[in-house]
């Protein structure tokens, strides 16, 4: 980092310093024995480390130089959660207990402190340090517990006690702005889907049931419940039901209709209802993102009409919505035409448009922007629930000049 994104990184710390010395606040700092400095020195010292990119030495400086009062308590405050920022967790809570100790503080002020000190107890993966100061401010003002409350669901969902993180949010629920409702309830219709998979790997599939339907209650448009629901139908050996519920992803959101595509064809035949996605899905079946659904129907066809027939509809498929994974399986059925060089060719492109299609993220987070292979329902990036969409595989390109090979 150069001295000018130094001064920028730690300007709004600068600012509450300068500040603090040009009210009048007294400080002291004593590096060598004998020697005494200003204020003024003191704060041109602590720039002169940043200027020289030795922030962690100007932090130390900017911290020993202020004193600890109520006046210079945000500034305080800034500084230890900068030190968090930069990943100094230990130095961070350190700071915070010292604050926290002075007993000059109100208990207003006190909250606030205990507030960051969790926020850095997390950071640090000190989970059950942040979950007994967070029991210490269950009584704390409305606004300080709003906040507590959003950490206790934070740390309760790393620890994955989901009911303790149900709780809490039905006690956020409660007491914050309405417009934050909507989030909320699907973040709680997330944790009963949770609860309902630990259900399902313990063989207990109505507990499993009962949990989803608390899950449709708080918030019905979330299509995890229905790709779930389907799972567990088809596991319990009902496919209509399985089937019945997985029309219902592709209802609520379009951009997961593919992820339920491959349970559905197979609970499709189960349920001797084995025809063609576009006739039970009606005319989103191929849809831009259902890469997954349209190599559903093309197996379908493989397997009942012939491997030329089932290249016939890709390449159709491929003039409407060209995608590599639409053409990596194009090179895999035209391999197994005639001709030993033509075979080796698609072969190989086959082989490697599938190992570029696997080291692709294949889904993103609409809030962050973070990218993953696999889907997660909460984001790693930032913890939000339900962000995380499919990525459309489609290309650019023109296609006019296709033609059908003979």
């Amino acid at each position: 980092m150069d001295p000018a994104q130094s001064i920028f990184t730690f300007l709004p710390v600068l600012i509450a310093i300068g500040l603090a010395w040009l009210t009048g606040y007294r400080s002291r700092f004593q590096r060598f024995p004998g020697l005494k400095r200003s204020p003024q020195q003191d704060y041109f010292v602590g720039l002169n480390y940043l200027l020289n990119d030795e922030p962690d030495d100007a932090i130390d400086v900017f911290i020993e130089a202020l004193e600890v009062n109520s006046a210079t308590l945000a500034t305080h405050l800034a500084l230890g959660t900068l030190l968090r920022r930069r990943g100094k967790f230990d130095r961070s809570i350190a700071l915070f207990e010292q604050i926290l100790a002075n007993p000059a503080f109100s208990g207003r002020e006190q909250c606030d402190i205990k507030i960051q000190l969790v926020k850095s107890f997390i950071a640090a993966g000190l989970l059950d340090r942040a979950e007994r100061l967070l029991e210490e401010l269950t009584n704390s003002p409305p606004a300080t517990r709003e906040v507590a409350l959003s950490l206790a669901i934070s740390v309760f969902q790393k620890e994955k006690e989901w009911q303790k993180a149900l709780a809490a949010n039905v006690e956020l629920l409660r007491i914050c702005r309405p417009e934050v409702h909507p989030e909320l309830q699907l973040q709680a219709s997330h944790f009963h889907c949770e609860l309902a998979e630990l259900a399902m790997r313990a063989g207990d599939l109505e507990l499993a049931r009962l949990e989803l339907r608390k899950a449709m209650q708080t918030c019905r448009h979330n299509v995890r419940i229905y790709l779930m629901q389907g799972q567990l139908e088809a596991r319990a050996g009902v496919p209509r039901e399985a089937v019945k519920a997985l029309l219902k992803v592709g209802q609520f959101d379009p951009a997961f209709a593919h992820e339920a595509a491959e349970e559905l064809h197979n609970n499709l035949q189960k349920s001797e209802l084995d025809r063609s996605l576009p006739a039970i899905l009606g005319d989103g079946a191929a849809s831009p993102q259902d890469a997954r659904q349209v190599m559903q129907e093309m197996a379908s066809i493989a397997r009942q009409q012939g491997n030329d027939e089932a290249l016939a509809f890709l390449l159709a498929q491929l003039r409407t919505r060209p995608s590599l994974t639409l053409l990596s399986q194009s090179f895999a059925l035209a391999a197994k035409r005639e001709s030993k060089m033509q075979t080796a060719v698609l072969e190989l492109g086959a082989l490697l448009l599938q190992q570029h299609l696997q080291n692709l993220p294949h889904y993103r987070c609409g809030n962050c922007g973070f990218e993953l292979k696999s889907l997660h329902w909460l984001c790693p990036g930032c913890s939000r629930w339900g962000m995380v969409k499919p990525l459309d595989d489609r290309m650019s390109y023109h296609h006019d000049d296709l033609t059908t090979p003979s």
